[in-house]
């Protein structure tokens, strides 16, 4: 019951991922190493490897062993094995020799199978993908990899493999038997030469059909691997909020902000030198101070704002004056501590003067 239960609700998990993956989401699984990968193209750069290790290093491991045999047989008659110094000197020689001929080989291999995984993903460094993880023991996950759509493409990857790559093999030396044939007498450099021409040309027709595998396999890894990682509404949603923040907790945020901001701006009415105001809507303070070339606004409101501007210029004897026109000018076109623009400092001037008049008269 409880294996029912489970496989539907993984059955609905997956009907209910419908997006594509985000590049928020796709950057987190790059960086815990979760990217899609093909075996074929490392298979396919692992074949041209192994044709230049056979190109470039053939000569050198041959050299190598005539060294080392040449060595032996040199020898062979007049030195005794018991003898340990000379013994030593010969495994040295065998050591040297083998790892001389082996190692530019195990380089070349390297070399183009560190470049078959950089093409496809790039630099990554992470140990995430083999730390142990128990998440990842599960029965019912393990049996639908069996017989997954993936697991299917793989067996008939390697059936497909099989028969082609037996069949090139086949043919290649069906068709190159004479030349083996004649050998039989020949030196060991020809007998050497002429087995490098044919793993060559072996190498070659596998190359062939290890592209046309890489080009297929990795356009089918990379479709997997997107549609694996799709995501549902609501994960969209949950990884917005996360990214971008709660709209709720924004909100909330961008409302204390302007609280704080109205608070400080109430502070600074008490400094102000004229409130101008436009009865029904608007108010506007203005304050005039020797440090600054023109009047600058200090405060500024609509509605139940304005209102509240009036108040607390009333309450600290801040002369209140009516002027609708500049009012509103003032209001939609002069930020909060930003002068008085060039073009209505003349109105705004004499009215501060008409002002300071008018507290010149009260003392």
């Amino acid at each position: 019951m409880c294996y029912i239960i489970n496989m539907a609700e993984e059955t609905e998990d997956k009907s209910s991922k419908t997006e594509e993956p985000t590049d928020r989401k796709l950057q987190k699984l790059r960086e815990d190493g979760n990217v899609p990968k093909s075996k074929e193209v490392n298979n396919f750069f692992m074949i041209m490897g192994m044709i230049a290790a056979v190109m470039l290093t053939v000569p050198m491991f041959l050299e190598g062993m005539l060294n080392i045999f040449g060595a032996v047989i040199s020898d062979a008659g007049t030195t005794r094995v018991t003898n340990s110094p000379a013994t030593g000197n010969y495994i040295l020689t065998v050591v040297f020799e083998g790892s001389s001929a082996f190692l530019p080989t195990l380089g070349i291999l390297v070399v183009f199978a560190a470049f078959g995984s950089f093409i496809q993903t790039g630099f990554i460094f992470t140990f995430k993908p083999i730390k142990p993880q128990l998440s990842r023991i599960s029965l019912i996950k393990g049996v639908e990899r069996m017989f997954s759509v993936k697991s299917l493409m793989e067996f008939l990857k390697s059936l497909f493999k099989l028969v082609v790559l037996s069949a090139i093999l086949f043919g290649i030396l069906y068709v190159s038997r004479d030349e083996f044939l004649l050998l039989v007498d020949k030196s060991i450099i020809l007998i050497t030469q002429a087995t490098q021409t044919m793993i060559i040309r072996m190498l070659m027709g596998t190359l062939a059909i290890a592209f046309a595998l890489a080009v297929i396999d990795w356009i089918f890894q990379k479709a997997q691997f997107t549609k694996e990682q799709r995501m549902s509404r609501k994960e969209l949603k949950d990884e917005f909020k996360e990214s971008e923040g709660d709209p709720h907790l924004k909100n909330r945020q961008r409302q204390l902000r302007q609280e704080r901001a109205q608070a400080r701006m109430m502070q600074e009415i008490p400094k102000a030198d004229v409130v101008l105001t436009n009865p029904t809507h608007f108010s506007v303070a203005l304050r005039y101070s020797d440090d600054r070339a023109a009047p600058y606004v200090v405060a500024k409101g609509a509605d139940h704002i304005a209102m509240k501007i009036r108040e607390i210029a009333k309450e600290h004897d801040i002369p209140l004056y009516e002027d609708p026109p500049l009012t509103r000018q003032l209001y939609y076109n002069v930020d909060l501590d930003d002068e008085v623009p060039l073009d209505l400092y003349e109105a705004v001037a004499k009215i501060i003067a008409y002002v300071y008049n008018i507290k010149k008269k009260a003392i």
